[in-house]
């Protein structure tokens, strides 16, 4: 667990009494690449941490897929909408990669949250951040050229662009693929 728990000591202070917890109720699943976490319509109560590999978020509408963002060593993926409402979920979530990644059900997450400050105090950082990047890329897809978004996207996500499909980073990017071979040609 050597990415995740980094990761989460880059958020915040975490006691390696609460580490020892919430690593006691994960469980590891090894995910082969293209493996489908979480299913557009149904409801998944898991939080996934990605230990090793890269996963994409999907959004699908009339049959068009568009990637909404990508998870990798450290992070964290969900639905969000099965996560913090119980509802079925708007997108999906695969595995771009083969993947290892620790599980754990939300339900034991939040008696974490209640048992340890700490943990609490590092999921609040997380999804402050989480919301503070998602706003800059919305921002970033109205303001910024096709150019601007692909430099940000590469600071956001460094060494990812060699991990996954172009086409689902020019989805992300909200341009086509041409536009984007012939941004990434001119450097």
């Amino acid at each position: 667990m050597k990415n995740i728990v980094a990761r989460i000591k880059s958020y915040h202070a975490v006691s390696d009494e609460a580490l020892h917890a919430l690593q006691s109720e994960m469980r590891l699943i090894h995910y082969p690449k293209n493996t489908t976490l979480v299913t557009t319509g149904s409801i998944d109560r898991n939080v996934y941490f990605i230990e090793n590999g890269v996963t994409r978020s999907i959004f699908h509408k009339d049959g068009i897929d568009t990637t909404t963002w990508f998870s990798m060593e450290g992070d964290i993926t969900f639905g969000m909408y099965s996560l913090y409402h119980n509802q079925p979920s708007v997108e999906s979530v695969q595995t771009l990669t083969e993947c290892d990644i620790y599980v754990i059900p939300i339900e034991r997450l939040n008696d974490l949250y209640e048992k340890y400050i700490d943990i609490a105090n590092w999921g609040r950082v997380v999804h402050q951040d989480t919301n503070r990047l998602l706003s800059h890329i919305f921002v970033e897809r109205l303001q910024l050229s096709p150019k601007e978004r692909y430099e940000c996207f590469m600071e956001h996500f460094p060494g990812l662009l060699n991990r996954v499909k172009l086409k689902y980073v020019a989805e992300f990017l909200g341009i086509s693929i041409y536009t984007l071979s012939r941004i990434r040609s001119s450097r």
